[in-house]
């Protein structure tokens, strides 16, 4: 693929996802944007689940996929690392059934009434050791692309089954509740994890594809950058509501997802002084306090690069205030809105109008 790419076709060549604040949806508009600069090699700092990386790759852009979460981090070298590996029937079948091992029951024991049935955390234990044990099958980099792609369908498998795409809160009564609903999230809620697996298995094998680029997956602190130099660097930070004090809680929305990569040691990660039992915290800052200093560095690291900072309208600081700090390393820079609301995002029914925004500097 490359950068004659049909505006029409991009959605749909994207891998699916469920994830908070993904920019499937308007990645049309991103290229629309983005194709107008003058770029090879591309760093998306805040990647998530890879969606501008992805579409930056099927550009033919060399492309530098990073964040600071594990399980975002499998994503990145399942869709953009990984140029020609998929997972095929026999692949498959091994990962959703018990093939003669003893397997451990670390979830079903420990998450038992929080997200899942007790035969959906057996489940789990059962999938997350077969991935592990993909190296009884492979070695090497085949094994690398082979369990990230496992843990992306397994990923998105846990995310359609929970309410609100999160781990945020114990709330597996809202799935089980007798209750009449006006939604139609149960008939995904009641789907077997084989079934969805299994098609998450089948979908991101089909999009994997060669640009003929070297292009990597990072999971790093964006403030421990060193000297790397990128043509243009895409930065999409946690959202700060003007009403809040800190930004969305990636690590706190997705820590299921984070003690899933690391299996073995989730035990010791737990703090228990929760109900929902999610991962002790250790990441970067991201508030009121934090923010603007955060920028600030950042602008002046990738002070040679173009800069691309998504961003939603309103939020903590303002558009002008973000525009002044890069102003100050950039000497174009320009701000493109777009009429958008996310998932969850209640401020537009209180009349809020609420824009994606762009904020270029070259």
């Amino acid at each position: 693929m490359n950068s004659q790419l049909d505006v029409n076709e991009i959605i749909s060549k994207t891998p699916t996802t469920r994830y908070r604040g993904s920019k499937r949806r308007i990645l049309p508009w991103l290229f629309e944007n983005l194709e107008t600069l003058n770029f090879d090699t591309f760093l998306d700092a805040f990647s998530g689940t890879s969606s501008v990386s992805y579409l930056c790759k099927m550009m033919g852009k060399e492309v530098t996929s990073n964040d600071i979460l594990q399980s975002n981090y499998q994503i990145g070298i399942a869709q953009i690392e990984n140029n020609r590996f998929i997972l095929n029937k026999n692949d498959i079948e091994f990962l959703i059934h018990k093939n003669g091992f003893e397997y451990p029951t670390f979830i079903k024991d420990t998450f038992k009434d929080i997200y899942y049935l007790d035969h959906e955390n057996e489940w789990l234990d059962i999938v997350i050791h077969n991935i592990f044990l993909l190296s009884e099958r492979y070695s090497g980099e085949i094994l690398r692309k082979k369990k990230a792609l496992a843990f992306h369908a397994l990923f998105q498998a846990c995310l359609t089954k929970r309410p609100y795409n999160l781990f945020h809160r114990k709330n597996l009564y809202m799935r089980t509740a007798n209750v009449e609903r006006n939604f139609h999230n149960k008939t995904t809620w009641d789907k077997s994890f084989d079934d969805s697996f299994t098609k998450f298995c089948r979908e991101v094998s089909g999009k994997v594809f060669s640009n003929k680029r070297s292009n990597v997956a990072l999971c790093k602190n964006i403030m421990e950058f060193g000297n790397e130099t990128y043509d243009l660097v895409y930065l999409d930070p946690p959202y700060i509501k003007m009403e809040n004090n800190d930004g969305v809680d990636y690590h706190n929305f997705y820590h299921f997802l984070e003690g899933i990569v690391d299996y073995d040691s989730w035990a010791e990660r737990i703090d228990h002084s929760k109900k929902n039992k999610p991962l002790v915290k250790n990441y970067l800052k991201w508030d009121k306090q934090n923010v603007e200093s955060n920028l600030n560095e950042i602008f002046n690291k990738f002070s040679d690069s173009i800069i691309v900072m998504s961003y939603g309208q309103p939020g903590f600081p303002s558009i002008n205030t973000i525009k002044k700090l890069m102003c100050q390393f950039k000497k174009d820079v320009k701000v493109v809105r777009k009429e958008y609301s996310y998932t969850l995002n209640h401020s537009s029914k209180n009349g809020t109008e609420l824009y994606e925004v762009l904020i270029i500097g070259e």
